[in-house]
């Protein structure tokens, strides 16, 4: 009992001392809690998360192509990917030994007819006619309901009505149902089940009618390269699938490879692979046939949105990786700092001397002077260590936002309790080595100030009590000597009178 409350009574003798280091062990530990699992989800997004991604391959005009297409020059769509393009792609794929099924999206410009309008605003056509431009509207043709999640004009839903039929074996096929904005059909009064006609980029006469099936909203920004797409407002474009866009004669490329012009789809195809591995290998095998061809780059839409979504993450795992290894440098220098000074203070030279004059052992004071760091740190470390498991999940999310949630692992909450533990002892048992190096020329060396409450003066307090109490004894017994002598003295005196 002395020594746990002579450790206590130290720590409050150096009250201020004591709340520094306690509030350094709170900070640094909450702190690297959170900035490592930061680090710690950085690291898994970018590896086992990437690698476990459902990514697709597409192969489109390159950057430097899409420079060369302009929405007011139909020449311009030789920049296009063509199904005899595609061909050669699909080629090398198969004999990779890699069977893949794909997605089809594919898009061409339309004229409005009579009374129907384009919603006007978001255009860069400016005063073009539709001769120039093909028209103000767009039509596009999803092969699947996956290429339709995929579309670069931004995710949608249905507000209204149904969705398209994708039932690419059917023998009678749904030709002429379509979707259309929500702004589209306000500006043109249409509802479910009205019909309204467009004519073709190519040919003015040439018509087509269809039925709104479904009417739909917008959920996401678009992300399309095309510029005859860009130029356009999107609220103008026309869903369909790829049998009634067929059926319109508007993919004369898959059998007519001299077709030109507007009559020329943008044709998008996107294969589906299994992960970020196998796109890996058909990149690589794609590249041994000397692919992509000039004017074309092979993506990955599905992996590059992944990448993207890590870009605040990877924002804030910088910094917070720098911060995490300033906090630790200089926290641990601080507590190493306050450890020590606690220990090699003039003042504990007095009490150490004391201490040793008084019997008591250098390793009981040793086990004093670890106690006071365990007291001073190890329940403080215990609640930085609870507050940044729980904190460190909405902490992050309010920095990063969502899409990836940052938590503490379990891993790393092993590795932060023993290596806080390892720390703590290490700085204890360097609080505790001071004893080693005291010197018996320093017993008396000092004075002033010996301590206040602790056990050198317990004891001294109790050898003064022994002192008192002998002087006392030895006093009592000189005065019953001098009283027996007179005593003596007077009866002599009476015997010879």
């Amino acid at each position: 009992m002395f020594v746990l409350s002579n450790a206590w009574r130290a720590l409050m003798r150096a009250k201020g001392r004591t709340a520094l280091t306690a509030l350094i062990t709170l900070a640094v530990t909450f702190g690297t809690v959170a900035g490592l699992a930061v680090v710690q989800e950085n690291t898994a997004a970018h590896t086992d998360e990437y690698n476990a991604q459902a990514a697709n391959l597409a192969i489109r005009p390159s950057a430097a192509a899409w420079k060369k297409v302009s929405p007011t020059d139909s020449a311009s769509t030789k920049q296009y990917m063509t199904w005899t393009s595609y061909t050669e792609y699909a080629t090398v794929i198969q004999q990779a030994g890699v069977n893949l099924d794909f997605t089809v999206t594919e898009t061409v410009p339309a004229r409005t007819t009579g009374d129907l309008k384009a919603v006007e605003g978001e255009s860069s056509l400016g005063s073009a006619s539709d001769d120039k431009t093909g028209g103000q509207l767009l039509w596009r043709a999803f092969w699947t309901a996956d290429a339709a999640k995929a579309s670069d004009l931004g995710t949608f839903k249905l507000v209204d009505g149904k969705n398209l039929s994708y039932d690419n074996q059917s023998s009678d096929p749904d030709v002429t149902s379509a979707l259309v904005s929500s702004a589209f059909a306000k500006a043109n009064g249409l509802k479910v089940g009205d019909k309204f006609k467009v004519a073709t980029a190519a040919d003015a006469d040439t018509t087509y009618e269809l039925t709104v099936r479904g009417i739909y909203e917008y959920t996401a920004a678009a992300d399309s390269d095309n510029p005859v797409v860009t130029a356009r407002n999107r609220e103008n474009a026309i869903f369909t699938n790829y049998q009634a866009y067929s059926k319109a004669g508007l993919d004369p490329s898959a059998d007519d490879h001299s077709v030109s012009g507007w009559q020329v789809p943008d044709l998008n195809v996107v294969f589906n692979v299994t992960n970020a591995e196998t796109y890996d290998k058909l990149v690589a095998e794609l590249k041994k046939a000397k692919l992509p061809a000039s004017g074309f780059a092979i993506s990955s839409p599905a992996l590059d949105a992944y990448t993207k979504s890590l870009e605040p993450l990877d924002a804030v795992t910088g910094n917070v990786k720098t911060g995490t290894i300033v906090l630790l440098v200089v926290g641990g220098v601080l507590l190493l700092a306050l450890v020590l000074f606690g220990v090699w203070g003039p003042k504990r030279d007095d009490e150490i001397g004391m201490a040793l004059v008084s019997g008591v052992s250098r390793g009981r004071l040793g086990w004093q002077f670890m106690l006071e760091v365990f007291f001073e740190t190890l329940p403080f470390y215990v609640i930085g260590l609870v507050a940044g498991i729980f904190a460190t999940k909405p902490l992050a999310g309010a920095l990063i936002g969502t899409g990836h949630e940052v938590t503490v692992a379990s891993g790393l909450i092993w590795n932060m309790v023993w290596g806080g533990l390892g720390a703590i002892l290490a700085l204890a048992i360097l609080a505790a080595v001071r004893l080693a190096f005291f010197r018996a020329d320093k017993l008396f060396a000092a004075d002033g100030d010996w301590g206040t409450v602790s056990e050198t003066e317990i004891i001294e307090s109790e050898a003064s009590a022994r002192e008192s109490g002998k002087s006392q004894t030895d006093g009592q017994s000189e005065s019953n000597a001098n009283e027996s002598t007179t005593s003596t003295t007077h009866d002599d005196a009476e015997a010879q009178a």
